[in-house]
């Protein structure tokens, strides 16, 4: 087969009985390019190296964000999800319509993503893998559309209103009838083109819904505008009856006018995390000076970075002492000191040395990338509340419609004259964009504010849960505390000396990821090597030297035994006690006053560690932490959890592995982001800059987010119920109400953008 046309059109032939065709047919058909070409060019999505720019792979799922064209309110979103989630091998897929995306994961063995983006654009929408200067354009283009759309309907409209004044007020009263039938032809000129071209994307957007059988907003509109313009085609054509050629007009134009708008507010939105991804450059510079693409770079790759350039890629440095800024992600205007093999990210900013870098991650799985993946991913994550609102959204545009056809037949027994436009009048008004609108833009802004202060929202019910919490239950060494842990004594009770005993222990400690293991890592030495390295999650690490068994970590771990003093690691060879390294850890300067604000505003706090009474009370005493949970394994702090009261909304804030159960099980979660990729995945939310004032902002901002979703939904529904029975009882022009629909859209929307702004600016 050339292409599927001719596979079903087969397929036909054989399921009807008629095989005979093929015997009696004396040439075989001309093959025919029936495969439009943007289809087919998306067969090179399903290249692997294309892929590598923006496919995350985990086994045989795979994940992709994708930009949409075409979406335009829930009902769109809702038609592609339950659409899309009934296509063999698509384990699921999230529609946000602010900032037009879906996360879309798929089992590679069972698809290709080639025929899922045909899928999509068999419903009627584009799709394609997002870009963000793609995006972009493609923005822009619409917008040029929809220029063009309310240019002519505005030209239009002037017209049409111009003739409408000499047919209603009668100023032209003594003309003949002839005359008066001529200013409608004229009016039925100027309309025409704005009924079949301006107002095309409403029909376009209508005719999606009705195919998907669900009921968009667009539906009720694109049946005023057509029964309109064919009533007063007939009135023209017939020479009597009303015409509304104006209402036309005019109701496109104020439509397309609020579209637009709200097309715009709602990019501004959107715009924050897509922004983001443009702070990677295009170029990179190998070390011997050549050029390269940054989308071909690899794992392993070595790059210079120059004095004031943007890094290309997530990677290793290889030499020198550098100032990075990384207020991108943290929110933290001060450069930030790297050294040889420390961190650096895609997007942050080099200071005024130029150093060389080692690819160590995909411009796909980039911390950058990361960012903006998780962002939409808490946006698509819709509280209860947005859902509810959409589906009363969609079930409502079915009452409107039976509301409209009731109004039409009440009116026309008593006024028939009027019956008409006053069921225009109700189809218009009550349109219920700005309830579907409320909840989804006032996530998108909350979440890019929280972008800014340096702080990842991972999960959707962030906001609600931070509005709610009512116990604070933290961790002390790397949050409390900075977990910048740097030894300051080795005492030692065997045969080794100092720098043997520190060799020894750093070669165990390697095997680790917690701050004190990081206080080691000084004084590794490759030539000293532990086999069989156990992690004892919340204890210790131990492990076989020359068979004898090494031991690292608290008293109870090593010695066996408790032991009060503050601030130490134990190691035993074999049992026997050989040092006792002794640290400190500075604790932040902003958790006393973060712990007394939280005090303040009625939440109680707990301090739950690992570490022992010893070490945990000071810090405790000198932050203002009363509640002391000390001593305890991974599993004793997610029992601590599960014992708080019903009433008790908890949000835990850790950093360690040990912390990770505790995350995971917390009401809210909140990881550090100088600690484990495992706390960080656990968790709900990550401070990238590490600090914890930042969560009293967040906490403030989520409840002008609950405030601002509340005066929404109060202002979307409030309105609909007050315009309605207006609209019934024929008091409601129909310009009027395309006025007060396109108004409440645009109140909605500019509501939402105000959580973009910082408190009191």
């Amino acid at each position: 087969m050339c292409c599927p046309g001719c596979e079903s059109v087969a397929q036909t032939i054989v399921d009807s009985g008629l095989v005979s065709y093929y015997q009696y047919r004396t040439a075989p058909a001309e093959k025919a390019d029936l495969v439009p070409e943007q289809l087919r060019s998306l067969i090179h999505y399903d290249n692997e190296d294309v892929q590598a720019e923006f496919v995350r792979n985990s086994e045989d799922t795979k994940e992709v964000t994708l930009s949409l064209e075409g979406v335009s309110c829930a009902a769109c979103a809702w038609l592609i999800e339950k659409r899309m989630a009934v296509e063999p091998g698509v384990l699921s897929i999230r529609v946000n319509t602010t900032t037009n995306r879906a996360l879309l994961q798929w089992d590679s063995t069972k698809t290709q993503l080639s025929k899922l983006l045909a899928s999509v654009h068999s419903l009627g929408y584009k799709a394609a893998p997002f870009e963000a200067d793609r995006q972009e354009a493609a923005y822009h283009a619409t917008m040029k559309q929809y220029l063009y759309r309310l240019g002519i309907a505005g030209l239009a409209t002037m017209q049409v209103m111009m003739l409408a004044v000499a047919l209603y007020l009668e100023v032209f009263g003594d003309l003949e009838p002839e005359f008066k039938n001529y200013f409608r032809w004229v009016s039925l000129i100027f309309a025409t083109p704005v009924l079949l071209y301006s107002a095309l994307p409403f029909y376009i957007n209508a005719w999606r819904s009705i195919k998907g059988r669900t009921l968009g907003m667009d539906v009720p509109v694109s049946i005023a505008l057509i029964l309109a313009y064919v009533a007063s085609l007939v009135a023209t054509v017939a020479e009597k009856g009303e015409v509304f050629f104006e209402s036309i007009s005019m109701f496109t134009f104020f439509l397309l006018v609020g579209r637009y708008l709200e097309m715009r507010a709602r990019r501004k939105a959107a715009a924050a995390s897509g922004n983001l991804l443009k702070l990677i450059p295009a170029i990179a510079n190998k070390l011997n000076g050549d050029q390269v693409p940054v989308k071909s770079l690899k794992i392993g790759d070595q790059i210079k970075v120059l004095p004031g350039e943007h890094i290309p890629a997530d990677g290793m440095v290889l030499d020198g002492r550098i100032h990075i800024d990384e207020s991108m992600l943290t929110g933290e205007s001060l450069p930030v000191v790297k050294n040889k093999d420390d961190y650096v990210y895609a997007g942050t900013l080099n200071g005024d040395e130029a150093f060389n870098l080692e690819v160590r991650s995909t411009k796909a799985d980039s911390m950058i990338s990361s960012i903006v993946r998780l962002q939409d991913e808490a946006q698509l994550s819709k509280p209860k509340i947005a859902e509810i609102a959409d589906v009363v959204a969609r079930y409502f545009v079915a009452v409107i419609l039976i509301i409209a056809a009731g109004t039409w037949f009440f009116w026309h027994q008593s006024k028939p004259d009027d019956a008409f436009w006053i069921m225009l009048s109700v189809l218009v008004a009550t349109c219920p964009c700005a309830l579907s609108l409320a909840t989804p833009t006032a996530i998108t802004c909350s979440s890019s504010r929280m972008g800014t202060l340096g702080i990842l929202s991972r999960r959707g019910h962030v906001f609600e849960t931070l509005c709610k919490v009512n116990h604070l239950v933290v961790d002390k060494t790397g949050t409390l505390t900075h977990g910048d842990i740097e030894l300051s004594k080795t005492l030692l009770f065997g045969e080794l000396n100092e720098a043997e005993a520190l060799k020894i222990a750093a070669a165990l400690e390697s095997h680790a990821n917690h701050p004190i293991a990081r206080a080691f890592k000084p004084f590794h030495d490759c030539a000293v090597e532990v086999n069989e390295v156990e992690n004892v999650i919340g204890s210790g690490l131990k492990g076989l030297l020359d068979g004898a068994e090494i031991r690292i970590g608290n008293a109870l771990f090593v010695l066996n035994k408790a032991d009060d003093a503050r601030n130490s690691v134990y190691m035993s060879i074999d049992g026997q006690h050989v040092a006792t390294f002794e640290y400190q850890d500075p604790i932040r300067k902003e958790a006393a006053e973060f712990i007394r604000n939280m005090r303040l505003a009625g939440i109680k706090t707990t301090l739950l560690t690992g570490d022992t009474e010893a070490n945990a009370r000071p810090v405790a005493k000198e932050v203002g932490i009363d509640d002391i949970v000390s001593s305890a394994s991974p599993s004793d702090k997610l029992s601590y959890l599960k014992s708080l009261d019903k009433g008790d909304i908890s949000m835990m804030i850790g950093d360690g592995i040990n912390d990770a159960p505790t995350l995971a099980g917390a009401h809210l979660s909140v990881a550090m982001g100088g600690g484990t990729d495992v706390a960080k995945a656990s968790a709900d939310l990550v401070l990238l800059g590490d600090r914890l004032d930042k969560l009293l902002i967040a906490r403030e901002l989520a409840l002008r987010t609950r405030k601002i979703i509340r005066e929404n939904l109060a202002w979307s529904l409030g309105y609909n119920l007050l315009i309605l029975p207006l609209a019934v009882a024929g008091l409601v022009a129909p310009y009027i109400a395309v006025v007060g629909m396109s108004a409440s859209s645009i109140i909605v929307v500019s509501n939402s953008l105000r959580l973009l702004k910082e408190e009191g600016k």
